[in-house]
């Protein structure tokens, strides 16, 4: 299908379905946020969508939700995040609010993040960012001045 455009972001190559569900998983949640804070509900966030997270001065990766346990902790901030073509979308983006740490983000082959994610990124983390791949995603050039 050529995809929906939605208030959480351009879904493209998906069928009609599958962009619903994709919407769903990526939908900022401000009431979620607000009760287990916005390292561990960006960190449910990037799980629910193939990825995986490493918090500040961690060794390992948290890879599924049998690891995110430690991501309720006041203590936890999010400083890694890799989704290699995940279904991380530009409206999940909106997830980075909050987030201070992130050093790296690795969203390589995420075709459904384009120019208003990485806006979003930018927006939220333009002081702790000094790594980020968006290759074969959906950003385009102009989105790259941000």
């Amino acid at each position: 299908s050529s995809g929906i455009n939605a208030e959480y972001g351009y879904i493209k190559k998906s069928k009609l379905f599958y962009g619903f569900i994709n919407i769903a998983f990526n939908h900022y949640n401000k009431e979620r946020v607000a009760k287990v804070g916005a390292n561990a509900a960006a960190a449910e966030w990037i799980l629910k969508n193939e990825g995986c997270v490493r918090g500040s001065g961690a060794k390992t990766w948290i890879e599924d939700y049998g690891g995110i346990s430690s991501c309720y902790s006041p203590s936890f901030k999010i400083a890694h995040i890799r989704v290699k073509g995940g279904d991380i979308t530009s409206g999940g983006c909106q997830h980075f609010r909050g987030l201070e740490h992130v050093k790296t983000i690795d969203f390589a082959g995420c075709i459904n993040v384009g120019d208003y994610g990485l806006e979003a990124i930018c927006n939220h983390c333009f002081r702790s960012l000094e790594s980020i791949d968006i290759s074969r995603t959906g950003v385009t050039c102009s989105g790259q001045k941000h």
